[in-house]
């Protein structure tokens, strides 16, 4: 078929964007796993050094410190115009848009085509998952034995000093 190579370079780019997806799941899963053992190790240290009122209010001024410098970093990031455009289309009636009333109407015909087509978007997801599985896999078998592990050392009771 003259599309075949169109799709094929279509499957390609999707393959490549789920095995990029997944493990970039799993890299942020073990960061923030990572993250929150140095948050707990920073808490034991500022509890140790400065006790538990000040060690608190410590750990509670960098985290605040931290978010003040990621918000007005990331402040302006979205340009002037895209924020007039988004004004325009809500001052715009929503009805005026043919895609979104053939959307809602239940006879519609891309109701039915998108029904139609849910077959065959099943079997592209299951295509593409199945070489990814172990990636997969891998992330939810991390995620439950960080979990078991949570609520072992939450039900271990540590002497207190």
């Amino acid at each position: 078929m003259m599309l075949d190579p169109l799709f094929h370079r279509v499957d390609e780019s999707i393959a490549n964007a789920t095995r990029s997806a997944s493990r970039l799941a799993i890299v942020a899963t073990l960061a923030l796993l990572a993250l929150g053992f140095a948050t707990a190790a920073a808490h034991a240290y500022a509890m140790r050094t400065w006790g538990e009122i000040a060690g608190n209010l410590v750990l509670a001024g960098a985290f605040l410190f931290v978010a003040l410098i990621v918000y007005l970093a990331t402040k302006d990031s979205v340009p002037p115009e895209t924020q007039a455009r988004a004004a325009e289309l809500e001052q715009s009636s929503f009805s005026q848009l043919p895609f979104v009333d053939q959307l809602f109407k239940p006879d519609g015909n891309l109701m039915r085509s998108i029904g139609s087509m849910a077959p065959v978007a099943a079997k592209a997801v299951a295509e593409r998952v199945a070489p990814n599985l172990h990636l997969i896999i891998g992330a939810a078998i991390g995620l439950m034995l960080a979990s078991k592990i949570s609520e072992k050392l939450d039900s271990t009771k540590s002497p207190e000093a």
